[in-house]
């Protein structure tokens, strides 16, 4: 149990409840068995909340109290893939070109086809 300090929530939780449900089995086969461990749970679960009230928390990170302080913020805004990247129209290709170049007489103002 020396390293239940590194284990999550969870894996405490699980071995603490497969202890737990031995021994209750054990305890439900007579009456006796049955009432000394409930005294005993009763006392026990007195003692664990205890630990809380004088602060000898064997791990501060699962206290209630440090639940609170964390919090989840929103991610960073993220440009969506593309953006920015407009396509542009056939007519707004020629526009922009300017003024095309014949490629027979390499002469401005017309072109091969006219």
């Amino acid at each position: 149990m020396d390293d239940g300090h590194d284990k999550s929530l969870m894996a405490r939780h699980g071995l603490l409840a497969h202890k737990a449900s031995m021994v209750v089995d054990d305890a439900s086969l007579t009456d006796a068995r049955s009432s000394y461990l409930l005294g005993e749970l009763e006392n026990l679960h007195l003692r664990v909340k205890e630990i809380d009230a004088v602060g000898n928390n064997a791990n501060p990170h699962s206290s209630s109290k440090s639940r609170e302080q964390q919090s989840i913020e929103d991610p960073s805004e993220v440009r969506a893939k593309g953006c920015g990247k407009r396509l542009k129209m056939s007519k707004e290709k020629a526009i922009s070109r300017g003024n095309r170049q014949c490629s027979v007489c390499g002469a401005v103002g017309h072109d091969k086809r006219t």
